[in-house]
């Protein structure tokens, strides 16, 4: 490392003696008085000081001499970088003063923060996920003011974050990482890290990469050209690492850190910790590869994190708001879920999926030998344990509304919401038994039946989904209940792969509900029996079976299955028997069917459906423009990183392959193939499959 400037030295020395009592006089920087010592860093040394014509106290950096590099040019933008974070105007952010010289060494005067850092603070004692939410909101608030004056930081981490004894979070250190890259040889930053220290949270990386390595970005890390979302990736690794006690990204060098980031491979959550799942949606957005796919400013972050802190205290304002219209109208007599029920989602959800059900499809997965069991396990229980934790406040939220429903009314959508995720806990319940009973057969298709469990968002959205027209006889609603369950386990094993366990199971259901005369579980039967003929190439039975589906459905008043119904048509016949035209019709009558309601999640399978019929046909602008429609719609309805997604990439990348696109193919190949290996890990069957394609679609412009 190159010796400090004697400048330097002899500055330290005076700070130095004066703290041992060698001095008597006080040391200035321009009008600041400097006193005791209080951090170091990376980036230099920071003093206590004291403004005396303004009476306040004051904290004064002195940045390392190293990290200026040589010259007066490194000096001069390491201060103009310095005097420009004093346009940061916002409370969560760490206000500067002042930026000088003091011979050829640069220092920052900033607000003093009487308090500790955010790892610190995080480090101090056990945290609720909410507490630390707000925490990092606050810091989020300081990062959105920077973006809005025009800065970037560059180098979010917890350390860079001050949380005061007020209990408000001040981020500091905008944009000195940039300068201090800029100002710097690559030869003097290699010589400041050395490999030993690289994975920690202090170092600033080298050469044209800034920041520091485990909370980088992966533009950061490709050396590409950073903006405001470069800090919103930073936001989401130090917020997932504060509430997981793990980041998202790890490896035991910096090159295997910088792969799997690049690639990115999340590592699965650490057992036990509880996360909601739709905090952790949102972290995942925000840690997406592609800038592009990330949220579209820290505003829209903060947003949505603000909205998950607030779920539960909206149940809180209903209850509330029962008690003051009880106190405005008198009194009620009503049966309602008691209070304490409506906490117990939990316990329910365990039964289905807690610690005995994890240890067993986990034995049953690595019993089976092969290879890719591990990787599954590791992915199935990531998403499970995900969707546990969102079926458990979504429940206790349902319930706690429907509480309230019942005291003010109306209460349908409510009383909706909670059977549609009793159905939903149902699939689940039936799928861990299909993983337990048969993982030998499901470990292929283990993850994308994880993937596909009934989004409960919809639950939310469209409750309506899951309605049931209930018998007049009380003994066979009985029985059609049951049969509902068992259709929901059915469908567990299609979604698994398991078709040739599901038929015979299918075809039995679709009897018995004949039998029961039931016309709307009955529509759902069939359709259910009608894919799964599909599935199983066996295509002129599933016409047969879906053409009953859709008169039945339209008989039982089941809009939902009429849908659907007509939907796999369109599969049996265009796609499975080659009747495009009579295909397209059936596409027509199901898109008459969904109506203006563009909410339900099927309209990705029928226009997919559609896009596919107009391809065989050899109508390529419309093949486009059906799966263009159902790309837009997957995004979303089911998310960017989800597995449909990635299916309809991979038709649009082999329609524009057959139409000699090639660089728009592996584009949109490349995206299919970063979503599969993310999601169902690089050895399976799918990934490696489209790793295949692209690679036979070559190289060249």
């Amino acid at each position: 490392m190159p010796e400090r400037p004697i400048e330097f030295q002899r500055l330290f020395a005076e700070v130095r003696g004066r703290l041992l009592g060698e001095s008597r006089t006080a040391l200035r920087l321009g009008r600041y008085v400097v006193g005791e010592r209080i951090g170091a860093g990376g980036m230099g040394v920071v003093y206590a000081g004291l403004d005396p014509e303004l009476g306040r106290k004051v904290a004064i950096k002195l940045v390392r001499p190293d990290r200026a590099g040589t010259g007066s040019a490194g000096r001069d933008r390491l201060l103009r970088e310095a005097q420009s974070m004093a346009r940061v105007s916002s409370p969560h952010a760490v206000t500067v003063y002042e930026a000088g010289t003091y011979g050829d060494q640069v220092f920052v005067v900033m607000e003093f923060v009487a308090g500790t850092t955010l790892t610190q603070w995080l480090g101090e004692a056990p945290r609720r996920w909410r507490e630390v939410v707000e925490m990092f909101v606050q810091a989020g608030r300081g990062l959105r003011a920077a973006h809005q004056a025009g800065l970037i930081h560059r180098d979010f981490k917890p350390d860079n974050v001050l949380v005061g004894d007020d209990g408000r979070a001040r981020v500091a250190d905008f944009g000195l990482a940039h300068a201090v890259a800029e100002a710097t040889s690559p030869a003097q930053l290699r010589m400041a890290l050395p490999s030993g220290h690289v994975l920690g949270a202090i170092s600033t990386a080298t050469g044209a990469l800034v920041g520091s390595l485990p909370y980088m970005s992966p533009e950061q890390h490709r050396g590409a050209t950073v903006d405001a979302r470069s800090d919103q990736f930073s936001f989401c690794v130090a917020l997932w690492e504060a509430l997981h006690g793990q980041r998202p990204f790890v490896g035991a060098t910096p090159e295997e850190l910088r792969s799997r980031t690049l690639a990115g491979l999340l590592a699965p959550p650490p057992e036990g910790a509880r996360v909601p799942a739709a905090l952790r949606r949102i972290l995942l957005r925000g840690l997406q590869v592609d800038p592009a796919r990330r949220w579209p400013d820290m505003a829209a972050l903060l947003a949505a994190l603000e909205r998950v802190g607030r779920r539960r205290g909206r149940a809180a304002l209903w209850a509330a708001g029962a008690a003051l219209a009880a106190g405005l109208f008198g009194s009620w007599r009503s049966e309602h879920v008691p209070e304490d029920l409506c906490a117990s989602a939990g316990s329910e959800v365990s039964a289905v999926w807690g610690e005995a059900r994890r240890g067993a499809v986990r034995q049953a997965f690595l019993a089976t030998g092969r290879a890719e069991a591990g990787e599954a396990w590791s992915q199935v229980v990531a998403r499970l344990d995900a969707y546990a934790d969102e079926w458990a406040e979504a429940r206790e939220d349902a319930c706690r509304a429907a509480n309230y429903a019942e005291r003010t009314g109306p209460r349908e959508h409510a009383h909706l919401e909670l059977a549609c995720l009793d159905r939903s806990l149902g699939e689940l319940r039936a799928l861990v038994v299909a993983f337990t009973e048969d993982a030998e057969g499901v470990l292929a298709n283990a993850v994308k039946a994880a993937v596909k469990l009934r989004p409960l968002s919809a639950c939310r959205e469209r409750p309506e989904l899951a309605l049931q027209v209930a018998p007049s006889d009380p003994a066979v609603a009985v029985q059609v209940q049951a049969l509902g369950g068992r259709l929901d386990e059915i469908a567990a094993l299609l979604k698994a792969g398991e078709v040739a366990r599901a038929l015979p199971r299918a075809r039995e259901a679709a009897t018995q509900a004949e039998l029961l005369g039931h016309e709307f579980t009955t529509a759902e039967a069939l359709v259910l029996l009608g894919s799964l003929q599909s599935h199983a190439g066996e295509y002129a039975a599933a016409e047969a079976t879906l053409f009953a589906a859709a008169l039945t459905a339209e008989r039982g008043n089941n809009p939902s299955a009429l849908v659907r119904a007509r939907t796999e048509l369109i599969v049996a016949i265009g796609y499975g028997q080659g009747r495009t035209d009579e295909a397209l019709r059936w596409g027509a009558l199901a898109l008459n069917a969904l109506g203006r309601d563009t909410g339900d999640p099927i309209e990705v399978r029928l226009r997919t459906a559609l896009g596919l019929v107009h391809a065989h046909r050899g109508d390529r602008p419309a093949a486009s423009a059906e799966l263009e429609q159902a790309l837009a719609l997957a995004e979303s309805t089911l998310g960017p990183d989800h597995l449909g997604v990635a299916t309809v990439v991979g038709h649009l990348a082999a329609l524009r392959a057959e139409a000699g696109e090639l660089p728009a193919a592996r584009s949109l190949l490349a995206r299919a193939l970063e979503i599969r290996r993310r999601t169902l890990g690089a050895s399976h069957p799918d990934t490696a499959q489209t790793q295949a394609r692209l690679e036979a679609l070559g190289s060249g412009p």
